[in-house]
């Protein structure tokens, strides 16, 4: 059981913690072995004691159902709770009203991962909102993860669209600082909080009550995630900010995009031992231009000159980009909680990454 939710259906009370607590003479064990046929105490139908195979069939979703119903058996947050090593993948909402290719994109990644992120005004340009595309998403049977930047919203709003997320039945929830705008660009920064901050009022909501205390009735149910840079410098510093993401409710980091892998590995076990689940990103280098994006306007994080090398030597910069990206996959495998893909649009190739490094 996850919270205690049933980890078969999760939608309903893990009947084993419900037996543990109406059992008042062996409160100690699972069955009452004193009832009728030894059958477990608590699970009755109409007026005949029904087997545990029986209930939970019975709430198991024919097929047929509407495409909400195809949500996964286990959720996402379960998964990671249960120490199952799950695969994300991003998606970028469209910057117009045409959703077509980004429902074929989420389309393509629900074989294989376990949750979808969908990113919120990426690059600090206007997109279509993570709540409208994480909704979407869940119509089409795949579960998301909806993200939330601290940028462009004040704490009213903020809070406002966490309340319309569990609504939506949108419970994953990554908060971020978020990109700052190009010099260039007209976008007045927001800003009123920052993502610890963020996290403590997703926080404060699944305890039922908003920033300030007003308390909102029924509690949401918000699994928590936040960002974490792998490769910041010095690490000392990003491991405290992490740790005070941690103490805000953060279960679950998903990460920048890996750069050196042994630097990564360590710092994901740094992560790990403060008691949170690491989802590092992988990133497609798919050409020089990706290269010098990195490298000019995602602050902090360079593309080392052995990688950028390979792919401005390769005779197909793509292939080469795949294969830069199966190695680093190999290596989350091995020791983090998750993979979360970034192939920048080219879905196709980000699968075949998670195909060739034999993660599903």
């Amino acid at each position: 059981m996850w919270e205690g939710r049933c980890d078969v259906t999760g939608d309903m009370p893990c009947v084993f913690a419900e037996l543990r607590l109406t059992s008042a003479q062996r409160p100690d064990r699972l069955f009452d072995t004193e009832g009728a046929s030894g059958e477990p105490s608590g699970l009755s139908g109409s007026s005949e004691t029904r087997s545990l195979s029986e209930f939970v069939r019975s709430r198991v979703r024919e097929p047929g159902e509407e495409n909400a119903s195809r949500l996964s058996v286990l959720s996402f947050a379960q998964k990671i709770e249960a120490g199952r090593f799950v695969v994300t993948g991003e998606v970028a909402p469209p910057r117009g009203v045409d959703c077509s290719k980004m429902i074929a994109s989420i389309r393509l990644w629900a074989p294989v991962c376990d949750a979808v992120n969908i990113t919120d005004n990426q690059g600090a340009t206007l997109h279509l909102s993570s709540l409208a595309a994480s909704k979407m998403a869940r119509d089409e049977g795949v579960e998301s993860i909806f993200q939330q930047t601290c940028r462009d919203r004040n704490r009213l709003a903020l809070q406002s669209d966490l309340l319309a997320a569990h609504t939506l039945g949108l419970h994953n929830f990554l908060a971020v600082t978020g990109d700052n705008p190009s010099p260039q660009s007209p976008v007045r920064r927001m800003f009123d909080l920052d993502s610890t901050q963020l996290l403590q009022i997703a926080d404060r909501l699944n305890h039922g009550t908003t920033m300030d205390g007003t308390p909102i009735g029924e509690a949401t149910r918000f699994y928590l995630g936040a960002a974490a840079f792998l490769d910041a410098e010095p690490w000392e510093a990003q491991k405290a900010r992490i740790a005070q993401k941690i103490e805000a409710g953060a279960r679950f980091f998903q990460t920048q995009a890996i750069m050196d892998c042994d630097k990564a590995a360590a710092r994901i076990a740094d992560i790990q031992r403060l008691g949170a689940a690491v989802i590092p990103g992988v990133l497609l280098l798919k050409n020089e231009r990706v290269i010098a994006f990195i490298d000019n306007r995602l602050e902090g994080l360079r593309v080392p000159v052995a990688l950028a090398d390979r792919i401005r030597r390769a005779s197909d910069p793509m292939a080469e980009a795949i294969d830069i990206a199966v190695e680093q996959a190999q290596m989350v495998a091995e020791c983090a909680d998750g993979i979360h893909l970034m192939p920048l649009e080219a879905v196709e190739a980000g699968i075949e990454v998670i195909r060739r490094a034999r993660i599903r």
